[in-house]
């Protein structure tokens, strides 16, 4: 017994795996294919010309020493993490499980046969001219190779094992967290590739003026309507499997999980910052954000799904994944084929025919590296979700038919890609090629092999957690992730709406009058006074609903707290914009009043109306949460909204807001006030915690908003005003970004769209915490919290 034990106890004692668990055949397919992978793609595009032995030998000892700009810094660093892999992977494949003199031996077998390699490599691209020879790939290559070696040294064991676990996790919950911290990783990794770093603040300055930094949500989109969606789609889809895996993984609650992948966001745009090539952009949090919250969305509805009791399943069920497959198969198609300009003449498709004889990876090697991993991730990644909606299908199906279906899916997965490749031969402005139908394949028998075992898994209950509890809003360790939220929550949003308001004044796109409202002298001094006028207006409101007050005392409670409101507003403002544009707003004064009382009470009445507004969606939704609220805490709102008409409507000292509304008057004023009621009531939605059942009720309004607040909006506006010498309508003015050139009103809708999404989510980003935490921040009891 004891000479049996002895090399697992020794192999456990010297800290690296038994040498019969090491996995050498993963190791040695891997290694083969990526060698191979080296040398085809140092080759590539295969255009031999044959030169003299000692011309090529003449050559190659007068290659040149290359002087690297920013600009080309990206093709060193490809080339040193190409030999990173190489030397990495074949010193998993000779060391490991071995002793520390194996690992010398490989060592010292590697190095100079990396080096070898790389000159080799080198040398032989003479002979392809297309290639370019110097002495600085062969430094950056040989570089790679010493530092594969010295982290197989420092990580080899930790990666083993790592291996290992893979084979040896058997719960959904151990395979949906590794499967998101890999995602996770490989997302870090794309965001900063092609590495080209700098920290010299010339190259920053001049990326910074070459409009590589944004800072203004929304505004570098591109102007075709077609583009800016499929762009936005992307942001949002590719964050989602992040938080859909995570949230499978029941570990972590639903606000841990959205914190850990917005701050996971803002943290990449800020490395992008410093990476040359890249572009760090706002968007970027934002659709981050929005992608989290749908895969919650999906994880949740996926791991609170009760298992099937016996009884047949409903058709719907049975047939719905097949339904979504079929879904995405057209969202592919409309990807990869948009605009649909089909050509359907012989001469031009016989000709287009030719790529079947294309040498392999020619059309990745005429673009940067950056760009051909690009490519690769976008073919994986989008036919990876059709194979993994096949497999959910296959998987919950009846047993006689599960072996057809099974048939069907793998032959969808290998006529899809094969189907795109033959419709973009009649694409001119398409590019068919066989290894995107190679890559499409990979992706989606990849998602098909991930959901397959994910599925098949068991499900496990971390130990001590209650997974109901912990998966909708009314628990309690969501109530304490609130908690803990509640103080560095303002700081976070009031940074991120200053850099906002800062990066608003300086980009073109905005209206001039926009532009205009922070003071020049101090840009800074009015951004972070322009945050705190946004954070003061979402979250007074909310903490005036919240407030407890028996009977008639409602209405002096609403009526003091919104003149507090409205005051706080204009003193922020005075001290942070221009007094013309407070001007803009509510007029010249023309009661001749000392000081500034008369535009700071205009200013308070302005501003009560859009208080009142949203005071009253947050006791709707309190409402709905099962709060007992009797009548007076909505109708003490009423003689707030009649004020702001008299003030604003009947007495209008300017005509700058009255111009734009609809005739008559009143009802385009009632309008305007149900379009912002209905906007403010989506926010409330998204921060307040609802019971476990209203969960798709939630999304559902919050989807519902935009088209119904539009329609008021459209109501509430003027369809035509004449002035300035031109005829526009109010969405016009409003949504151009000058006024000599109006946008048509097709494009101010959709700008329309694009701003009551913005205002939704930084609404609920303010009023999250007043919804969840506010006067009774301490551990509730979770059947409390829902009616809290």
């Amino acid at each position: 017994m004891g000479q049996l034990q002895s090399a697992p106890w020794r192999a456990a004692m010297s800290g690296r795996p038994p040498s019969s668990a090491v996995p050498r055949r993963l190791l040695a397919v891997a290694a083969v294919v990526y060698t191979t992978f080296v040398i085809y793609g140092s080759l590539v595009p295969l255009h031999f010309q044959a030169l003299p032995w000692d011309v090529a030998l003449a050559r190659f000892a007068a290659i040149p020493f290359l002087h690297l700009a920013i600009g080309s810094r990206a093709d060193w660093v490809a080339n040193l993490l190409l030999f990173i892999p190489l030397t990495y992977l074949w010193m998993g494949l000779i060391s490991a499980g071995g002793s520390r003199v194996g690992r010398v031996f490989a060592t010292l077998l590697l190095i100079p046969t990396a080096t070898a390699l790389s000159m080799a490599l080198e040398f032989t691209q003479i002979f392809f001219p297309a290639r370019t020879v110097s002495q600085n790939d062969v430094m950056a290559e040989t570089l790679g190779g010493l530092i594969g070696v010295g982290l197989w040294w420092l990580t080899g064991r930790r990666f083993v094992v790592w291996l290992q676990s893979w084979q040896r996790a058997q719960s959904r919950t151990e395979l949906a967290e590794r499967l998101a911290w890999t995602y996770l990783a490989g997302l870090v990794v794309y965001n900063v590739l092609p590495l080209d770093l700098t920290i010299n603040p010339i190259d920053l300055f001049h990326k910074w003026r070459e409009g590589r930094l944004n800072l203004l949500p929304f505004a570098s989109l591109p102007a075709g309507a077609g583009a800016m969606t499929y762009e936005l789609a992307s942001d949002v889809l590719i964050w989602a499997p992040v938080a859909l895996l995570l949230r499978l993984a029941g570990t972590r609650s639903v606000l841990q999980i959205w914190r850990l992948s917005v701050l996971m966001a803002c943290a990449l745009e800020a490395m992008q910052f410093f990476v040359y090539s890249r572009f760090s952009d706002v968007t970027d949090v934002l659709t981050a954000a929005l992608g989290t919250a749908l895969g919650l969305w999906v994880g949740t509805r996926v791991a609170t799904r009760k298992a099937p009791t016996g009884g047949p399943l409903p058709s719907w069920r049975l047939w719905l994944p097949f339904g979504l497959a079929l879904g995405w198969l057209a969202v592919i198609l409309l990807v990869f084929w948009f605009p649909f300009d089909f050509r359907s003449d012989g001469a031009f498709i016989r000709d287009r025919l030719g790529f079947v004889f294309r040498v392999p990876f020619e059309t990745y090697y005429i673009g940067s590296e950056f760009r051909a991993i690009t490519e690769v991730l976008h073919k994986m990644l989008l036919f990876a979700p059709l194979g993994g909606l096949l497999a959910w299908g296959v998987l919950g199906s009846a047993w006689r038919w599960r072996g057809l279906l099974f048939v069907v899916a793998m032959l969808t997965l290998i006529a899809t890609p094969m189907l795109v490749e033959l419709g973009q031969v009649m694409l001119p402005n398409k590019v068919p090629d066989t290894v995107d139908g190679l890559f499409g394949w990979l992706g989606g028998f990849s998602g098909y092999g991930l959901v397959r075992r994910l599925l098949r898994a068991r499900r496990r209950i971390p130990a001590g957690q209650d997974l109901t509890d912990q998966l909708h809003n009314d628990g309690a360790p969501q109530v304490l992730s609130v908690e803990t939220g509640f103080f560095w929550q303002p700081l976070f949003v009031l940074g991120g709406a200053t850099l906002a308001c800062w990066g608003a004044a300086h980009s073109p796109q905005l209206p001039y009058n926009l532009r205009e409202l922070l003071q020049p002298q101090s840009a800074w001094r009015s951004a972070v006074l322009l945050a705190l006028v946004y954070y003061w207006f979402a979250a007074w409101p909310v903490w005036l609903a919240r407030r407890r007050a028996p009977g008639l005392s409602r209405f002096a409670q609403l009526s003091f707290g919104l003149a507090l409101y409205g005051a706080l507003v204009f003193g922020l403002l005075n001290a942070a914009v221009p007094e013309e544009s407070l001007h803009d707003m509510v007029g010249f004064p023309l009661l001749h009043w000392p000081g500034q009382w008369e535009v700071g009470l205009r200013w308070m009445v302005l501003a009560a109306v859009p208080g009142a507004l949203l005071y009253l969606a947050a006791q709707t939704v309190r409402r709905w949460r099962g709060k007992h609220l009797g009548a007076l805490h909505y109708w003490a709102a009423l003689p707030v909204l009649l004020l702001g008409y008299w003030v604003i409507v009947a007495h209008a000292a300017t005509d700058n807001l009255t111009e734009l509304m609809a005739a008559p008057l009143p009802l385009a004023f009632a309008a305007l006030c149900a379009w912002l009621y209905v906007l403010f009531l989506g926010a409330a939605l998204l921060a307040s915690p609802l019971p476990a059942g209203w969960q798709r009720s939630r999304w559902l309004a919050v989807a519902l908003s935009l088209p119904i607040a539009a329609g008021f909006l459209y109501f509430g506006l003027a369809e035509r005003i004449d002035k300035y010498g031109q005829q526009f309508a109010a969405i016009q003015f409003l949504l151009s970004t000058d006024r000599q050139h109006y946008a048509p009103i097709a494009l101010c809708w959709q700008r329309y769209a694009i701003v009551h999404g913005l205002v939704l989510v930084a609404l609920a980003l303010v009023q999250m915490p007043w919804f969840r935490g506010g006067q009774d921040r301490r551990r509730l009891d979770p059947r409390r919290a829902i009616n809290h």
